[in-house]
């Protein structure tokens, strides 16, 4: 799974020499709060919502509206504009992006190939990714294991006998708790849950979810 799997291409951008109203507009037009700049198709700069309500002319000043109409188209996106932007690549696993989120507190990271613009990945397109991961949005039941003595092989052991049963495996994400426990997160497609934990049980393994 790729960042160029889940990003938004073509995104709304502007360019240096554009006004902060123009961009303002755009934002508001189209629900979002980040705006890659872009020169000749290629990135220089972010521009967030942050950024143009701090530059705009404040209704408190004791700026008159005529001054108010004269000084905002005068305000270009290149004089307030963040020039060090933190890209990825759109060959990049999905979830560098996340951790990249994580640690910058980003909502939306710009994605770059080559110095060009190639889309945006957000918040939003990681829990699709995140679903996807977990096979969420398909039908089955959701089953956990621990393995509390965790050794090498016991996964291929649990997944063959899932697969002796008749049983397909949608997804199978192992997670770990603050003790290294292993615990084995299955979405299986059947509607009988309880016959399949059933079985586990029987075969020696501890369902816990």
């Amino acid at each position: 799974m790729f960042v160029r799997d889940y990003m938004s291409i073509n995104p709304i951008s502007v360019e240096p020499n554009d006004s902060i109203g123009d961009a303002l507009e755009l934002l508001k037009d189209h629900s979002i709060r980040r705006l890659p700049v872009v020169s000749k198709k290629r990135l220089v700069g972010l521009v967030t919502e942050t950024d143009l309500l701090k530059a705009s002319p404040s209704p408190a000043t004791s700026l008159s509206i005529h001054e108010i109409n004269y000084l905002y188209p005068k305000i270009k996106i290149r004089d307030i504009m963040t020039k060090d932007v933190v890209t990825i690549s759109p060959d990049a696993a999905i979830e560098e992006a996340a951790v990249m989120m994580r640690e910058k507190k980003f909502g939306t990271l710009v994605v770059e190939e080559k110095g060009n613009l190639v889309g945006l990945i957000t918040e939003s397109d990681l829990f699709k990714a995140f679903i996807d991961v977990f096979g969420f949005d398909r039908p089955g039941e959701r089953i956990i294991v621990a393995f509390y003595d965790d050794k090498v092989g016991e996964l291929g052991k649990l997944a063959t006998f899932i697969g002796s049963l008749g049983i397909f495996i949608i997804s199978l994400v192992i997670t770990y708790d603050a003790d290294n426990n292993a615990y084995i997160l299955m979405r299986l497609k059947t509607d009988d849950r309880e016959a399949v934990v059933k079985e586990l049980k029987e075969k020696g393994y501890e369902v816990v979810g």
